[in-house]
């Protein structure tokens, strides 16, 4: 098995890491993100070679899942490709960024999300809306190398760390003002519901605004190394609206990669 991944991953041009996991939501029962992979990847093309890769879940643990997930994709940037990860909740993202910063310290983290993610832990949990904070806290990330984008909602127990750190923060309308500052290579972070509710549904707080070709444009314009789709839930989508967008979104970046 591992000499046939190894040949794999050798041939692509592309990685793309299954992360299925719904442990990381515990403030909304609005789940069904574990499903989202299989979903979005079902029947899918790549006009690359793409190498799929998946790390199952713990059923009992969200530590240890993450634990996985950080040892997987560790393992996978030793093969020098792009590494996009289709989750999952959002704190899929907390390993795998750690991981691929790294691997490549010079990698900014852009962060596509109507919400910010850097609310308090609740125990121990690294959960879906704490990995920026997490990230900060543990020194991966630097603020200054974070750029919020499309952020709606603000939670009141976030504002704090937000006026004691030096992020950079671009609300929906900022898109255009966000591409002409940016410079540098980017991990691509993008929860499905910074997209306009009416594109993608399928998520447990469609709070965003976004346009889908807003963010085609952006994937189009930067220097994007690696990336992640993640809070996509198939069982929460209208017309499978949602999951349409994440393949838009995922044939997208592995043709910029």
């Amino acid at each position: 098995m591992g000499n046939m991944r190894e040949l794999a991953a050798e041939e692509a041009q592309v990685i793309i890491q299954k992360l299925p996991c719904d442990m990381g939501i515990h403030r909304n029962p609005r789940k069904g993100t574990l499903n989202a992979p299989e979903t979005i990847l079902e029947g899918l093309k790549f006009d690359r070679p793409v190498m799929i890769d998946e790390v199952f879940p713990d059923e009992f643990g969200l530590e240890e899942t993450q634990r996985r997930i950080y040892e997987n994709t560790k393992q996978l940037a030793g093969y020098d490709r792009p590494v996009i990860s289709i989750g999952g909740d959002h704190s899929v993202s907390y390993p795998e960024v750690k991981a691929l910063k790294r691997s490549n310290p010079g990698m900014k983290l852009l962060w596509f999300d109507a919400h910010l993610d850097v609310k308090e832990k609740v125990g121990d949990h690294v959960s879906h809306d704490v990995v920026v904070r997490q990230l900060v806290e543990e020194g991966i990330f630097d603020p200054e190398e974070i750029y919020f984008v499309g952020v709606t909602k603000i939670d009141h127990d976030e504002k704090d760390f937000l006026e004691n750190n030096h992020f950079n923060f671009y609300r929906p309308e900022e898109i255009g003002k966000f591409l002409e500052d940016f410079e540098g290579e980017a991990f691509l972070s993008i929860d499905i519901d910074v997209l306009k509710e009416d594109v993608a549904p399928g998520t447990g707080h469609p709070d965003g605004k976004l346009e889908l070709e807003e963010v085609l444009e952006v994937i189009r314009g930067l220097q994007v190394v690696h990336g992640d789709i993640v809070e996509v839930a198939p069982c929460l989508d209208q017309e499978g609206k949602t999951v349409e967008a994440s393949r838009k979104i995922l044939e997208e970046l592995v043709m910029k990669v």
